[in-house]
Parts: structure tokens; C-alpha cells; sequence
């Protein structure tokens, strides 16, 4: 997994967000297994919850690989895509855990594109968001918690001609 340089990940997170961020292999099928915690690492509670994901394209350009990792500019895609949702699995509310599953069958992303060439140092980019939304429990109001989503994907050479 790639290393993004911190000010990279700053673009799409900002200072003090969470941010889940990585370099995948077009057609790579894999997974996140994530748990909630709060300060005094206790699981958070998911009754209640809604849990969102989704993602949409993006522009990479100046892509270079830097002493402190991974750094590149990233610019709406045109023509605007549709967000693409991603599936949230084995929510286990007690435990404050769920899974990100990671499928490129739904990005839309087929052999040819100029972002797959092995040439192409740039890659498909991917931006976007988990959102779990909290409900309102006695005094404590309704809050969202964001976790962003920053992906490259890149042709393995030996798939995509």
C-alpha cells in the first residue's frame, strides 16, 4: 500500500479529519474492517446508526513519489460522474465495527482507459466519504462521523491492454 504524502491527504480531509487512503490495483477486490472507538477506548455504540459510503472519480495530475511519500493534485473528473456507493457489511453494533468492502465492479472502470496505461504514472482517482450518522440519545443532539476515502488505482500491466 502506497504512502501519501500528509499534505496530499490534507487536500481531502483537512487538518484533523480520518481519512482511509490507498493504492489499489484495478479489478483488486479487498476490504476494511473498522472499529469505533472513543477516548477512553471504549466501542461506540451503532444502534441507531446509519452507515454510508460512497465515492466518485477524480482527476489525479502531478503525480510524483516524494521522500515523505506519495504526492499529487486532485480536480473534479468531466463530465461529473455519479457517486458510487459502496457496500457496508458485518455491522456489529455492539462492538462499534463494520466493514468497507471494496469492489471496482461498480467504478465503472474498464480496460483501455488511458488512466489504466502502465505509462501512465497519474492513475484513476477515487474520493469520498463513510458517514455515520448518530441519532439523537437524551440531551446528546444527532451528530455525523466523516471518514474520507482517498484511492489511486492503478493497471497491473498484465490485465489491462
Amino acid at each position: 500500500m502506497a504512502v501519501f504524502n500528509k499534505n496530499t491527504l490534507t487536500q481531502v480531509s483537512g487538518f484533523d479529519n480520518q481519512i482511509i487512503a490507498g493504492e489499489l490495483v484495478w479489478q483488486q477486490k479487498t476490504f476494511w474492517n473498522l472499529a469505533l472507538l472513543d477516548n477512553n477506548q471504549v466501542p461506540l455504540d451503532l444502534t441507531g446508526t446509519t452507515i454510508d459510503a460512497q465515492i466518485i472519480r477524480r482527476v489525479l495530475t502531478n503525480v510524483r513519489d516524494s521522500r515523505y511519500g506519495l504526492s499529487f493534485d486532485i480536480g473534479d473528473y468531466t463530465p461529473t460522474p455519479d457517486p458510487i456507493p459502496l457496500t457496508i457489511t458485518n455491522i456489529s453494533n455492539a462492538d462499534g465495527s463494520f466493514t468497507l468492502v471494496i469492489d471496482d465492479d461498480a467504478w465503472d472502470l474498464v480496460a483501455g482507459q488511458p488512466e489504466l496505461n502502465i505509462s501512465n504514472i497519474n492513475g484513476a482517482g477515487f474520493s469520498g466519504r463513510i458517514k455515520i450518522s448518530f441519532p439523537e440519545i437524551g440531551t446528546t443532539p444527532a451528530n455525523d462521523l466523516i471518514i474520507f476515502l482517498l484511492f489511486i488505482v492503478r493497471s497491473d500491466a498484465i490485465v489491462n491492454n
